[in-house]
């Protein structure tokens, strides 16, 4: 099925929890290491017709992505958070480009939980803003080293949403990230 024959989905929200642990490391010759569970981040999941987008990034070896978005709670203003839903209605973001997008002009849709950034690989999407719909092509992983690589261990595919209510989701966010 191409992409402009695929059915209309519905973007939409929802909170989530991703784990965290505190690292120590100890010793003098013999380093020991010790994990301590931390409070889980809260954040802002996409979902996609209800499902949460992450769930249909599920390595072969069926890891599950663990990738998050910028719209953590109590980051309300953040510059990233805010340049991650700018970029995905089309808008400038170039303050905060080398963040949220790639060289090749894919947008980061999940971030690395651990630095935050694309350096280090992240889920990315083609987004076009078209009049009435917006797709995000090709949805998979990519790392600023290496071009994207439509061959990968996760299928890549493509979402298309009704532009009004695709719109009406992200600028709500962004209204709420920018008060």
């Amino acid at each position: 099925m191409s992409a402009e024959a695929a059915p209309l989905a519905v973007l939409g929200v929802r909170w989530a929890e991703h784990p965290q642990r505190n690292v120590e490391i100890r010793g003098l010759f013999r380093w020991r290491f010790r994990a301590t569970a931390r409070e889980p981040l809260r954040f802002i999941d996409w979902t996609v017709d209800g499902r949460p987008l992450r769930d249909r990034l599920t390595f072969s070896n069926g890891r599950e992505c663990e990738d998050i978005t910028f719209l953590t709670e109590g980051s309300g203003a953040d510059v990233f958070a805010i340049g991650s839903l700018r970029v995905l209605l089309g808008e400038d973001a170039s303050d905060m480009d080398w963040w949220v997008r790639y060289d090749d002009g894919r947008v980061g849709l999940l971030f690395c939980p651990g630095c935050g950034g694309l350096d280090c690989g992240g889920v990315s999407a083609d987004v076009r803003v078209m009049d009435t719909t917006v797709e995000w092509r090709n949805i998979g992983y990519q790392d600023a080293n290496h071009p994207f690589d439509i061959e990968q261990e996760v299928p890549v595919f493509t979402l298309r949403f009704d532009r009004a209510q695709y719109e009406t989701t992200v600028r709500t966010l962004l209204a709420v990230w920018i008060a």
